[in-house]
């Protein structure tokens, strides 16, 4: 379960290089001299975007089901042991001492969220990254840092940046909506108040981050690693958005439009920007924002997302804000010209980037 519910208080494409680039012939690897066996890089040895990282000279079509098997397998159990602990904690404070109180207990464990299955879930969730990671390397042989951006690195810089400039439309939006519509939340201090807004502070940005490692990053990559550029990216954003919105069970309509159109949004950023620097940003400032004030109220409601739970005037500062993120990125994107197109892969002294993408972002 993930926690990127909206609230009424807080709320393409460019054509890429042909396919008869005049780089293909040059690129090609390099055959084997003698009896010696070159095993094939786990790399690009052409242009590719993001989404397309794992078209590689180690590409074959079951490792799809392979990993997507395993990533999901490793990633419950991680979860599993995370959570329990929390889940045991709680019960030893609930009172319930024999087994039909503690199944009781159990069996509307997720309806009423308690801080410590709050904070557990988020540590749960930020499992994906490691999993992630894990997954790539044994599967495909890619190193962690390739899941970054296809620059290899995780460009710290770069995401700052655009979180200090998404960070701005979403409080001048919750600011309205203080002011004319929903008005200033009733908040006071509460035994769990510390406790919670500490773990917020250090486990939200790593949940936030850890979903997009897991479904714009492996899930999409792995799903998009086969296709034309076109194809594999909206096949990889359509499927990988659908998952996201599963993984939020949610029943109310417009929560499902809200999350399917999220990870749409947050897919074409890493298109855009060759990374899920972006993605991230935003993800952060949307969830840390919405998750501001839960300290200091009732939290057993939060993860309540049955039908009508949201309603179309929610969706209207989330249209606002989902339009300023993207604007905002694509502004930078064209001022800063991130590192978009890779083939880091590629033998001998040719060009890993070309064109106005060559530059790196920081």
């Amino acid at each position: 379960m993930t926690d990127d519910r909206p609230t009424p208080a807080t709320p393409l494409w460019r054509p890429l290089m042909p396919v008869g680039s005049p780089y293909q012939a040059a690129w090609q690897p390099v055959p084997p001299r003698g009896s010696l066996t070159v095993k094939p890089t786990p790399l690009p040895v052409t242009p590719k975007r993001y989404h397309q990282f794992l078209q590689t000279p180690r590409r074959r079509w079951w490792k799809i089901p392979v990993a997507l098997v395993f990533a999901g397998a490793l990633w419950l159990v991680a979860s599993i042991v995370v959570v329990i602990p929390a889940m045991l904690y709680d019960v030893l404070r609930s009172g319930a001492r024999d087994f039909q109180q503690v199944a009781n207990y159990f069996a509307t464990y997720t309806e009423k969220t308690t801080p410590a299955f709050f904070i557990a879930n988020n540590v749960s969730i930020a499992m994906m990254i490691p999993t992630a990671w894990l997954v790539l390397r044994v599967v495909y042989g890619q190193t962690p840092r390739w899941l970054s951006s296809v620059a290899g690195r995780f460009r710290w810089g770069w995401m700052f940046r655009l979180m200090g400039l998404i960070l701005v439309p979403y409080l001048i939006v919750q600011a309205i909506d203080y002011t004319f519509f929903s008005g200033v939340p009733t908040l006071s201090w509460r035994p769990y108040s510390l406790f919670l807004a500490i773990g917020i502070l250090l486990t939200t940005p790593l949940q936030s981050a850890a979903e997009e490692f897991g479904v714009r990053g492996f899930t999409a990559r792995v799903i998009g690693s086969y296709g034309s550029p076109k194809v594999s990216f909206w096949v990889a954003s359509v499927l990988s958005s659908v998952l996201f919105t599963f993984l939020h069970a949610a029943q109310d309509p417009y929560l499902n439009a809200f999350y399917f159109t999220f990870g749409m949004a947050a897919s074409w950023m890493a298109w855009r920007t060759g990374g899920l620097e972006a993605s991230i940003a935003m993800h952060v400032v949307n969830n840390v924002t919405s998750e501001a004030t839960m300290p200091f109220t009732d939290i057993s409601s939060t993860f309540d997302r049955q039908t009508g739970a949201a309603s179309a005037w929610d969706a209207v500062p989330l249209v606002v804000l989902m339009v300023a993120s993207l604007a905002l990125i694509e502004w930078q994107v064209r001022r800063r010209k991130p590192l978009a197109i890779a083939a880091p892969g590629a033998p001998g002294e040719g060009p890993a980037a070309f064109g106005r993408e060559a530059l790196p972002a920081s």
